[in-house]
């Protein structure tokens, strides 16, 4: 059973591990780019991102995605799958793909619910020590910031996949598609610039989405913003930053060119 056990810890691990690199690396292409090619977008903070911040960080991912990883093949070990109708693949799952659009926006839901209120949680300041601190040396983002968290915290963070499972019928392609959704847009929050449009924040749609300006200022003040994919909880329980739709026109967008006469 241990030798199972371990197995499975290895292949969540070692997927988790290549989809997180995958992705990464496609973002620090764009991070390298716009900064030693500077056009319409500019750094959301003005200091640079050190090599020494860069090794912690990988470092300390590497931990964290084997915390992560291990989090499933325990869960299934403790009885978890009797509890969780998961299919196998999508002939499996009677509803098609309509359903399993419906079950991914749903996923989205839960995720962004688990990581505002454990992340609130972490940031108590009884718990912020042992369970987030570790994240928020990061004041910069950059891509490489996603997964430098502790060990406590990359376990509450991969917990999100448990409630889904007890209350979600997933298939094998859901969840593979949420899979890469989830890692693209915390890699996306961290990135240290904006890709959305400038009038984001102000459109009715996409003032509820988060953003990676959003998530800047909070690793940058260390308070508000606390969402994942939505804006929803921050907006409703009044942690979103006072100034956000001020910040957002203005932090990653280049001023336009002075029209000459």
């Amino acid at each position: 059973m241990l030798e199972r056990l371990l197995h499975r810890i290895w292949n969540h691990t070692l997927h988790g591990a290549w989809e997180y690199v995958a992705v990464a690396g496609v973002f620090t292409l764009l991070w390298l780019w716009w900064h030693f090619r500077p056009g319409r977008r500019r750094r959301l903070q003005a200091k640079r991102v050190g090599l020494p911040q860069l090794r912690r960080e990988i470092l300390t991912t590497v931990a964290s995605l084997v915390v992560i990883g291990s989090v499933l093949p325990l869960a299934y070990m403790l009885g978890l799958r009797q509890y969780s109708p998961f299919y196998d693949a999508l002939d499996g799952y009677q509803h098609g793909w309509a359903s399993n659009a419906c079950v991914l926006l749903l996923m989205m839901v839960i995720q962004d619910t688990w990581f505002y209120w454990t992340h609130r949680l972490m940031h108590h300041r009884r718990l912020f020590r042992w369970a987030h601190v570790t994240h928020h040396r990061s004041t910069n983002t950059n891509p490489w910031s996603t997964y430098s968290i502790s060990p406590v915290e990359a376990v509450i963070d991969g917990s999100s996949v448990i409630v889904m499972l007890l209350l979600l019928p997933l298939s094998f392609w859901s969840a593979f598609i949420f899979s890469w959704l989830n890692t693209s847009y915390a890699v996306y929050t961290h990135l240290g610039y904006e890709i959305f449009p400038q009038g984001m924040s102000r459109h009715w749609l996409g003032r509820w989405i988060n953003t990676s300006t959003a998530h800047n200022t909070h690793h940058a003040r260390g308070r508000y913003n606390y969402g994942w994919y939505f804006l929803f909880w921050d907006r409703m329980m009044g942690t979103l930053s006072p100034d956000y739709e001020t910040h957002y026109s203005k932090a990653g967008f280049l001023a336009p060119a002075a029209k000459s006469r």
